[in-house]
């Protein structure tokens, strides 16, 4: 559900109560408050201010308030609740009952009223009714949102063919870091543990910093329980390809002003199954026992762990978070593979070498208060990053060494503090902020990708918004980032027939960079009437180039081949224009959200045409800067029939082109359709309710447009089946969620996927149960 706070600085006094009425993005309502008595008619109706503030009568005899607003259902609050209200008052989108079963997102599809970007609002019921295993996973449904998936567990969000480094994960108010620069690591974030989720699409450098250059993914953490009282729920899940098991216990507890969150989750799943028997790697043709991706088993070990205190002006908490992963990675991906390694061990769900073990702990505090109208947050967070990888050093050509098997551990410290402050003044209203953040990374292990290194950075900016007129508002945002780069010389022992010979190959020299970079954005929201919105938005996007673009020099497995960096790399920089329009009749509604973007000095990797001197690899790839282009946009359209069917269909394209050799660019996300039927069935039964049936139907096109050395990509026709509803026994509502994709077991390549580079195909015909029961 999309949940919307009523309640900044709610103050009780004897005879009135005053309380500021506001949406999730902290922006003010004008919502009408109406007061009654034991009658049917009103005793009064108040509205709201601009700010959202309103005071209302407690004297008797008043019995209960309704808020409302348009696009929120109407909220009941009765007289005894007034007084114990601090502040906290809920209420849900009214296009909640149309979306719970359909395309992730909201019915209005270009976001809320408050931002001129192009926004998407995802609840957490929603993600975990795609019944994903990753994060990511669970958002590639949505218009202009792809995920790169890598096998079981391991996947990252695209956004409008931008990923990895491009993309900023926000979680809490904290950027996730870890080491998301390779397409064999995921987010390492459970469904399970997040709350609702925003998406913006385009640069948002402006308010979450240098890495939103392609937009950011932002995790809201889950509200405060509104009540005294304890309650939760268990969910048990299943899936048919890697035979996975998983569960999770969810809870949430209040007393007063004091409330607790807790999430534990695990999950096991086998070898990744893929409908195919031989596959390519560095020119080879090489076996795959029974159609298993021999070692790519794994399991997670994910748990969180919150509470806080309410304020009636505010609310601050405190959050500890681990995700726990380990997982084989593919035998014939590492190394030079044999067909004798790839051979079937008889156990499809033991994790042998190699493999990877991934940590990531997280310590949050979040606090926000209001005095005097003015909003202030404070967002302080460390994170311990810990990525291994393992494997037989004589499988890479190296002897007995002091890491043993560990070919690459990566070691990164993460301290983030984060402040902003939003004012109103004369002509609107005034954010300004101040972020900091710095990064300490250390290495070990036998092989080598990136150094160690010290970052900094810090960053500055301001954003006004004014509301021109009752239907337009615009706003105007100015940003400074600076960056203190320190990466450490790396020697690497040399090895002849797999002995030391005491010299030594210099991977990289030290490297020092001090960039700052400005970065400006502009728009404006037009509410032409209740049934139209029109959004433009200009923006600027700033990105450092990253350690590992500036000093790697090494086999990246994740990649198959070897990646070196290039120290000379400049800063990155977009400019977007991105215009929006969307129209909303009784039983249809229309929305259109096309974008043009120029990148100055665009990092990317591109073959050297020199053969790599290490072993287990082919080609050297280097990374180099030029100008390009990306054009594109996404159009969805809605259909409500008499019956309660609704049709959704989502068109998204993404056309881009290096400047300087006019080639496309690599991982392009090839066009597509998703086509959607949802139907709610009526109540039939008391034991069953809630009922609803989907279907999507998604054609991908062709991908023929790719970068050099880049192989093209058949499209496909998939279709996936759902169902879900809730099955009341002894008056407990069981949450009943079941799928089937891939219906057709149709065989086909993911353009996205780094399975793609040595021709893998996706997994067949999967089937997901998920069941959930509550615990009050």
């Amino acid at each position: 559900m999309l949940f919307f706070g009523l309640g900044l600085g709610t103050v009780i006094a004897q005879e009135k109560l005053s309380f500021q009425v506001v949406d999730q993005n902290r922006q003010p309502l004008s919502a009408h408050v109406y007061g009654f008595s034991d009658q049917k008619d009103p005793l009064w109706v108040l509205v709201a201010d601009r700010e959202g503030q309103v005071s209302i009568p407690l004297k008797s005899p008043l019995e209960k308030i309704e808020i409302s607003h348009v696009g929120f259902e109407k909220r009941t609050v009765h007289f005894p609740q007034l007084k114990n209200l601090k502040g906290e008052i809920l209420l849900i989108s009214s296009s909640q009952d149309l979306e719970e079963v359909s395309v992730l997102g909201r019915k209005e599809a270009l976001g809320t009223l408050s931002s001129s970007l192009s926004t998407l609002q995802v609840s957490k019921e929603q993600m975990l009714n795609q019944q994903s295993i990753t994060f990511a996973g669970a958002l590639e449904n949505l218009p202009g949102v792809q995920a790169m998936n890598v096998g079981v567990g391991i996947s990252k969000p695209m956004i409008r063919g931008l990923s990895f480094n491009r993309i900023l994960i926000e979680d809490s108010g904290i950027k996730q870091e870890g080491q998301q620069w390779g397409a064999d690591h995921g987010l390492e974030i459970d469904p399970h543990t997040s709350g609702d989720v925003e998406i913006f699409k385009g640069p948002v450098s402006l308010i979450f910093g240098p890495d939103a250059l392609g937009g950011v993914v932002k995790i809201h953490p889950t509200p405060a329980p509104e009540t005294d009282g304890i309650t939760g729920a268990i969910t048990l899940d299943a899936q048919s390809n890697s035979r996975l098991i998983g569960s999770s216990i969810n809870l949430l507890a209040r007393k007063g002003q004091y409330f607790g969150l807790g999430t534990l989750s695990v999950l096991g799943h086998g070898d990744y199954e893929v409908p195919a028997d031989r596959y390519t790697y560095a020119g080879y043709l090489l076996p795959i026992a029974d159609q298993r991706l021999k070692n790519t088993a794994g399991r997670q070990l994910n748990f969180s762990l919150g509470g806080g205190k309410v304020f009636s002006n505010g609310e601050t908490r405190l959050t500890l978070s681990r995700f726990g992963q380990e997982a084989g990675i593919f035998t014939g991906a590492v190394g030079i593979p044999t067909a004798y390694s790839l051979e079937d061990d008889g156990d499809s769900r033991d994790i042998q070498f190699p493999r990877q073990i991934n940590t990531h702990w997280k310590l949050i505090s979040n606090t926000h208060w209001t005095i005097a109208k003015k909003e202030y947050h404070v967002n302080l967070g460390y994170q311990a990053n810990r990525r291994q990888e393992e494997s037989l050093p004589h499988v890479h050509g190296v002897g007995p060494t002091p890491s043993g098997n560990l070919a690459l551990g990566l070691s990164l410290d993460t301290y983030t503090a984060n402040f902003s402050m939003k004012t109103p003044i004369s002509v609107g209203s005034l954010q300004v902020g101040w972020m900091n953040q710095f990064m300490n990374n250390t290495y070990d292990g036998f092989e080598f990708l990136l150094p160690a290194y010290r970052s900094l950075q810090s960053g500055i900016y301001g954003v006004l918004e004014w509301p021109i007129s009752e239907e337009i508002s615009w706003n105007l945002g100015a940003r400074v980032d600076a960056q203190r780069l320190r990466i450490d010389e790396h020697l690497q022992p040399i090895y002849e027939r797999l002995q030391p010979t005491g010299e030594y190959d210099q991977r990289n020299p030290d490297i020092s960079r001090n960039p700052v970079a400005p970065s400006i954005s502009t728009g404006w929201v037009w509410q032409v009437d209740d049934q139209k919105l029109i959004k433009f938005n200009l923006g600027s996007g700033i990105r450092f180039p990253t350690p590992i673009e500036l000093a790697s020099n090494g086999i990246h497995h994740g990649n198959f081949r070897h990646e070196k960096g290039n120290s000379t790399l400049a800063t990155e920089r977009s400019w977007q224009a991105d215009l929006g329009f969307s129209q909303e009749w009784k039983t249809i509604s229309f929305a259109i959200s096309p974008f043009v973007s120029i990148y100055q000095d665009f990092i990317y990797l591109a073959p050297s045409g020199r053969f790599s001197p290490l072993p287990g690899s082919s080609m050297l790839w280097e990374y180099r800067q030029d100008n390009a282009l990306f054009a594109g946009g996404e159009i969805q359209l809605s259909y409500y029939s008499p019956w309660k069917l609704k049709t959704t269909i989502i068109g998204e394209y993404v056309w881009n082109q290096n400047l300087e050799t006019l080639l496309p660019l690599p991982l392009t996300p090839p066009a597509s359709i998703l086509a959607s039927l949802d139907y709610p069935f009526p109540k039939f039964s008391s034991v069953f309710e809630g009922l609803n049936i989907g279907m999507d139907f998604r054609n991908t096109f062709d991908q023929n447009r790719v970068a050099r050395n880049e192989q093209p990509t058949p499209g496909y026709f998939l279709i996936d089946w759902r169902m879900s509803g809730r099955i009341n026994i002894s008056q407990k509502p069981l949450e009943l969620n079941l799928s089937i994709r891939n219906l057709g077991n149709v065989r086909y390549m993911n353009h996205l996927s780094r399975y793609r580079l040595i021709n893998i195909p996706e997994p067949g015909r999967n089937i997901s149960l998920s069941l959930t029961f509550p615990l009050n």
